[in-house]
């Protein structure tokens, strides 16, 4: 089993019809085109397990995430000029989380602080 090459179905349902198969492929990621704007949308992913010598083996869907597009209003009026693209871009990347990485050395930092201060404490008032 180990290196059967493995392929995901992308289905996509809009309002509430029925989901549709809108990808199946071996790519881990895929853009979805012609969205209308102010509408929902669900997706769910399924891998697929493609064996050599049996069926091909399906995974569970995962869980349904909507999308609902916005009308871009910059695009429609005319367009934006370059800085004030560039501080759209900026004011997004500020909004982001922090990674398990950048989580966890925060984590560590804020436990190594507190530790230091209280070897301060027990050196000041035990230790005399």
């Amino acid at each position: 089993m180990k290196g059967d090459p493995i392929i995901y179905t992308l289905q996509c349902m809009m309002g509430n019809s029925e989901f549709k198969q809108a990808y199946k492929g071996s790519a881990t990621s895929f853009h979805v085109q012609n969205l209308q704007p102010n509408s929902d949308y669900r997706f769910r992913v399924c891998a697929i397990r493609q064996c050599q010598d049996a069926p091909e083996l399906s995974g569970p869907y995962s869980t349904t995430v909507t999308l609902s597009p916005q009308r871009n209003d910059m695009a429609v009026g005319g367009g934006a000029t370059g800085s004030g693209s560039r501080a759209g871009t900026e004011s997004n990347r500020a909004r982001r989380s922090l990674t398990d990485e950048q989580c966890a050395f925060l984590l560590l930092m804020v436990f190594a602080v507190i530790a230091i201060l209280i070897a301060f404490v027990i050196q000041y008032f035990v230790i005399k």
